[in-house]
């Protein structure tokens, strides 16, 4: 028979590829197919889609917005941009500056229904309260405010109702800053510091989460952490993200950096006197280097002492700091948690911990989510309320509310004109135009303050010493335990402990080798036991259990516990007492999932050696390369500018619609975070590094997949493939890197369910789910994506105005939440993208390089300015 060529046999090739996409059936074709044949048995969930009847004004089917609107937390302002998408908001990002992560975790309180609780009937709630007001005194507790027309309102409320009193209550108080102010310069003031401007900074025992503008700093001292540089000294008696950014730090109890600070103001001559201790050199080092242009940024909770004597140190140095003033009307403190449990008529609004409302003549709770009260009220999700609030810089922003109150809750200033019998007004066209042009309403006013002189004379006694010192401190994802009801926030993994879903008292590991239980749980841990012994902690006439958790970085005698688990109305430091209790409590860390071996993952270099020339990759490979396509996707991550705050972890959560699975689920190592943030101790401090789908030129695990579920696009992207994936997990045991994700279970039906997958699609949670992204379900395998949906929106846009992308168009949802910008993400094949002066850079790696994997997201090494006077080997760290 005549052999044909040509078109027909080209044709029988095509019918013959259709048919069998694997090639000749082989044994590995054959086993493919079964399992693409399995892929299909999951059944197709239909939805009907019923069209507006009326459609609302800026609504268009794929519609986005992005408005500008000031989110408040803790009382103070963050200026963020909101994404909207059909009239509902996805995804938070800072306006300027830096976010903290409690905005963006909040759009899971703003769908959550266990907000919905009885219909609210505020008609009759103002009638009670005006009647208690009638038959006597009734104490209106508020948290921290910072907005003046809600000062307003109060102000009419007082002068109509006399029997209304008004206390202000937080767990984690500023009073001691004004306090401090005012022995300083005699008056009360807020402190408003500019580190960006200082070549040296010293950091009191403050954490990133710990003060209002704790983010902020964060990301100005990251901007400096490149050639030239700065130096960074810390003096802590816990364990912060900061502390762990510095290139000295030295470790005391709470008393101990109260005395150091006394010290180096002896030191500097600001107070009579000389240092009882250069602390091991430390002391007169710094003093040398603060000297040529420092600033001290002291922590919100020491002392007043402490505070004047930091604001006096600040004087002397010439630091860049002004003052403004102070935010508050009226200081909250945790001592208005008394006040509420001796009232007999009682309105709490406050936030955090919650007193007993039970017993009282009148009693209500307004609230985000409901309360066992007389009387529980809904208070407006951030989102649903307009209003005024100061930043910690002390501007003024207004708040636009973006969606109509989905349980009918009122914000606090609608509280207030609602028993005033007021409506509140629209708002003004000077608010409407600071929105749109995205700037605050007013700038704050310098105060002119001065240094009194004889401040040792009036200065009252700094802490003193104890055996153990216990300090009471926000937790970085709960803070005092008003988002305890956040999933997001509950798994988020803490920082340097790496903790989800439990609070611990962190104490050093001398201190724990002291109580005889260091030796106890490092063989646990070797086992993966998460069994740790649990404690009786008593503080003033207070106690609670809490399971311990050894951190390295902890002095001998000094103790942290989490505000959220252990509430105290007197203050936050205290002599401790510490006894077993003989039980044990399972705490659950994700430090080690994933774990990468004893390999160099994160290069240390100075600023010397990071001016060298950069290493140059060896690339070894059988395989042809791929083609290329019109971009070369690719990531550097800056690690002297990570700072460990995990808000990454968090954005790529919200964005991509990763599911919380539980604390059973994290303990098996099945947590669905696509970002991995890993933590390696050193004798300085912490280093981190964000570790996600590396996006492999040579990915192990594009070859083993049997269903081509892991794809390599022309443009560098390692794909995947959900709909093909069916489960088998090769590719995550291929992965070096170990960066994917598997759907065990329903994960994302039981979270958007609430703990049951068949109340998914009637869930208000539903709309939270970003509809760019699929929801993947049970026997899927999931990583990052290089936010794929976030490039192909840029590709649409470019091509309906007939251009190429531009230059730093595309921003993942981690860079563009990360607060020292160490995240990039650019085009290879555009010389205008800074992502190429990364790669020349002297310290530009890749991870595992010996894996001969090619990465497209690359590492720029931690850089360290040590001081030449302090040696490694000196003992003050």
């Amino acid at each position: 028979m005549k052999k044909t060529r040509g078109f027909p046999e080209s044709l029988e090739k095509e019918l013959y590829r259709e048919e069998f996409p694997f090639g000749p059936v082989s044994r590995r074709g054959f086993l493919a197919l079964g399992l693409l044949s399995l892929a299909a048995c999951t059944p197709v969930v239909r939805r009907k889609g019923v069209p507006y009847v009326r459609q609302p004004e800026w609504v268009v089917e794929g519609g986005r917005a992005e408005f500008v609107t000031a989110f408040p937390h803790a009382g103070f302002a963050e200026a963020v941009r909101v994404r909207h998408y059909q009239e509902r908001p996805l995804f938070l990002a800072p306006h300027e500056g830096a976010m903290s992560p409690y905005p963006l975790a909040s759009l899971y309180a703003l769908y959550d229904p266990v907000r919905k609780g009885k219909a609210p009937d505020w008609e009759g709630f103002f009638a009670a309260w005006r009647r208690a007001l009638g038959e006597g005194e009734t104490l209106l507790v508020l948290p921290r405010t910072t907005s003046p027309r809600l000062e307003g309102l109060l102000r009419r409320a007082l002068a109509r109702y006399p029997n209304l009193r008004v206390a202000r209550f937080e767990a984690w108080s500023l009073e001691n800053v004004y306090l401090g102010a005012e022995l300083a310069f005699g008056r009360r003031a807020w402190p408003v510091y500019q580190p960006e401007r200082a070549e040296r900074v010293l950091l009191l025992d403050v954490d990133l989460h710990e003060h209002p503008a704790g983010y902020l700093w964060g990301g100005a001292l990251a901007q400096r952490r490149l050639p030239p540089m700065n130096r960074i000294y810390a003096v802590e008696s816990g364990a912060g993200l900061l502390g762990a950014l510095a290139d000295h730090r030295l470790a005391l109890k709470p008393s101990g950096v109260e005395a150091f600070l006394l010290d180096l103001a002896r030191a500097l001559g600001v107070v009579p006197g000389s240092p009882a201790s250069d602390y091991g050199g430390f002391l007169p080092a710094l003093v040398e280097d603060l000297g040529r242009g420092g600033v001290v940024l002291p922590g919100v909770h020491l002392s007043p002492g402490a505070q004047a004597l930091a604001m006096a140190v600040n004087a002397r140095l010439e630091a860049p700091v002004a003052y403004v003033a102070p935010p508050e009307a009226e200081p909250a403190t945790p001592q208005a948690f008394l006040e509420a449990e001796r009232a007999s008529r009682l309105v709490w609004a406050a936030e955090g911990p919650l007193p007993s409302l039970m017993g009282k003549a009148f009693a209500a709770a307004l609230s985000l989510y409901p309360k066992e009260a007389p009387y529980s009220l809904p208070l407006a999700h951030p989102l649903e309320a307009s209003g005024q609030h100061r930043d910690a810089l002390g501007r003024l922003w207004p708040a636009q509310a973006l969606v109509k109150p989905l349980w009918g809750g009122k914000s606090l200033e609608e509280v207030l004109a609602g028993l005033l019998g007021e409506e509140l007004p629209a708002l003004s066209p000077e608010e409407k135009r600071a929105l749109a042009e995205g700037r605050p309403l007013a700038e704050a006013e310098a105060l002119a303050v001065a240094l009194r002189p004889g401040l040792m004379d009036r200065l009252p006694p700094l802490r003193e010493e104890a055996p153990l010192e216990l300090t009471l401190r926000p937790d970085a994802s709960l803070f005092d335990g008003r988002y305890r009801e956040n999933p997001y926030l509950q798994e988020l993994p803490r920082p340097l402990t790496r903790l989800v879903w439990d609070g611990a008292l962190l104490a050093g590991e001398g201190q724990a080798e002291a109580w005889g239980l260091l030796e106890g749980v490092r063989a646990r841990e070797r086992r993966a036991d998460p069994r740790r012994p649990l404690l009786r902690v008593r503080a003033g006439a207070r106690e609670a259990l809490l399971p311990l958790w050894p951190l390295p970085l902890l002095p001998e005698g000094s103790l942290v516990a989490p505000l959220s688990h252990f509430f105290h109305p007197e203050g936050v430091v205290f002599p401790a007492e510490v006894a077993p209790t003989g039980r044990e409590y399972p705490l659950v860390s994700t430090q080690y999932h994933g774990y990468l071996g004893e390999v160099e993952a994160v290069h240390v270099m100075t600023e010397e050696e990071a001016l060298k020339e950069p290493k140059e990759e060896k690339r070894l490979s059988f395989y042809p390369p791929w083609p290329q396509g019109e971009h070369a996707w690719a990531m550097t991550v800056d690690l002297s500018r990570c700072l460990g705050c995990g808000l990454c972890v968090l954005a790529c959560q919200v964005e991509n619609n990763v599911p919380v699975v539980g604390k059973e689920e994290v303990q098996k190592g099945r947590e669905m975070h696509w970002i991995r943030l890993d933590r390696y101790f050193t004798p300085e401090g912490a280093l981190h590094q964000p570790v996600m789908c590396q996006h492999c030129e040579k990915a192990p695990c594009e070859a083993v997949c049997p269903v081509a579920a892991t794809e390599h696009s022309d443009e560098g992207l390692n794909l995947m493939v959900y709909n093909r994936c069916v489960g088998t997990k090769y590719c995550s045991a291929n992965c070096p890197y170990k960066a994917r994700r598997f759907n065990f279970f329903p994960y994302a039906e039981r979270f958007v369910g609430q703990g049951d997958p068949r109340r998914a699609k009637e869930s208000p949670l539903a709309l939270l789910m970003n509809p760019e992204v699929t929801v993947r379900s049970r026997g899927v395998m999931e990583k990052c994506t290089y936010c794929v949906q976030r490039i192909e929106l840029a590709r649409a846009e470019a091509a309906k105005e007939g251009r190429k992308i531009r230059t730093g168009e595309v921003r993942t949802a981690c860079q563009e939440v990360c607060p020292g910008k160490a995240i990039h993400f650019g085009d290879l094949l555009d010389p205008e993208d800074p992502i190429q002066a990364h790669r020349k850079e002297g310290r530009h790696y890749t991870l595992l390089e010996e894996a001969n994997t090619w990465p497209r997201t690359t590492y720029l090494a931690h850089l360290k300015n040590p001081n030449p006077r302090l040696r490694k080997e000196e003992a003050h760290g």
